[in-house]
């Protein structure tokens, strides 16, 4: 495991922040997840009180991601009780990293704010991974990754000239963005750890990430004035060399033949030479997107996938999920594990992005119920067997 030896402490509850958890655990961090003792639902959290390994979603089984992260433990404390919440700071004394996903104020208010843990652990790396940040009008508003997405001008961008905006189909602000954008918060705080000995706090916006990787929309009108539209950035339907173009079958290609080598090839590839010297021109390039539309519709996606096989033309399918999971690339680089689930054996998950030292970080066990690991994670504290027992009857712990 690549940063065995550090601890973390996940306290978020969806998106961004248990994503966080999962890339820092493939990464060697034990992860121990804290969840609160269950009370009466309001709603607020899907209208569950617990989770479960698996959720149904339109009739299809599916990890529950809400409830649990591989390479990580699981615990659950009444952090509004005196009990709950000395388990908590006892834990906290042997952490690395602690992420929370509260709205502002909330975990001061519950005793596991950033100032009352430094006192406890000056070397804390804590970060606070919200939807708009620690500041600005925004701070208290609740938000989903759609919201963010369109705060940030993201959403806003997406689809065709002319068309309405369109939801992306991944969560960019969660993972994308959001998450990348606390792992590297906390990684940075780390190394500065490593040479100061000094904690940090960091504030980490999912907005803010995906404003920032959403600079190529935004960049031009900062340094310009000009809004570009929607369906008409150069990379995003102006050019018909760098689009998405349907098939016989319905299915669809994507072409991102943005060099004079790589168009020049897939001219000659399907015997339309006459396009080359036209590439660039404003002028004519409804004219060329019209004819490679024709053009694309008269064979499937796999004949079209054969053909462009030996060309160098950044011709590639639109994968569908079920595509992408079979991809032979995914595969190859082990972006598709088996882990050995409880209820089901060894079934079929994502893997982990990391190639390092030339091999893939290992998913070293599946997703936890919630406080599953609490009576190993306290005795790992210093509580005795009945000190556990204890706590759990008398609801602090479970």
């Amino acid at each position: 495991m690549f940063l065995k030896g550090y601890r973390m402490v996940d306290m978020c509850w969806m998106g961004g922040g248990p994503f966080t958890a999962q890339v820092l655990g493939d990464l060697g961090f034990d992860v121990i997840k804290v969840m609160e003792v269950p009370k009466a639902s309001s709603g607020r959290r899907g209208g569950r009180s617990t989770g479960s390994l698996i959720a149904e979603h339109n009739g299809i089984q599916m990890s529950h991601y809400r409830f649990g992260i591989r390479n990580a433990r699981s615990i659950m404390l009444d952090l509004k009780s005196k009990e709950g919440l000395e388990v908590f700071h006892r834990l906290i004394e042997k952490t690395d990293v602690i992420t929370e996903g509260f709205r502002p104020g909330v975990a001061d208010r519950l005793g596991v704010g950033y100032e009352a843990l430094r006192q406890i652990n000056p070397g804390l790396v804590y970060a606070a991974i919200t939807g708009y940040g620690q500041t600005g009008p925004y701070r208290d508003k609740p938000g989903h990754d759609v919201n963010f997405e369109s705060i940030a001008g993201f959403i806003g961008m997406n689809g065709k000239a002319g068309g309405p905006p369109v939801v992306t189909g991944g969560l960019v602000a969660d993972f994308a963005a959001g998450s990348m954008s606390a792992v590297t918060h906390i990684l940075a705080a780390l190394l500065r750890r490593e040479k100061t000995g000094q904690g940090a706090y960091c504030d980490v916006s999912l907005t803010d990430a995906v404003f920032e990787a959403n600079g190529t929309a935004i960049g031009p009108y900062l340094g310009s004035g000009v809004e570009m539209q929607r369906g008409e950035m150069y990379f995003s339907g102006f050019w018909p060399f760098n689009d998405v173009y349907e098939t016989r079958d319905g299915a669809y290609l994507s072409l991102g033949a943005w060099e004079p080598y790589f168009f020049k090839n897939l001219c000659e590839a399907v015997g339309r030479e006459d396009l080359v010297d036209i590439q660039w021109s404003v002028e004519r390039r409804d004219y060329v997107r019209a004819e490679l539309t024709a053009l694309f519709k008269t064979r499937t996606q796999a004949e079209w996938v054969a053909l462009f096989e030996p060309v160098d033309a950044c011709v590639t399918p639109v994968n569908s999920p079920a595509q992408a999971a079979n991809d032979p690339q995914m595969r190859a680089r082990s972006m598709v594990v088996e882990l050995e689930n409880p209820l089901h054996g060894k079934v079929p998950m994502v893997g982990s992005m990391f190639k390092l030292d030339g091999q893939p970080l290992e998913a070293r066990h599946w997703m936890n119920y919630p406080g599953e690991h609490t009576g190993m994670v306290l005795q790992e504290l210093g509580y005795s067997e009945g000190e556990v027992a204890d706590l759990q009857a008398q609801g602090f712990v479970r």
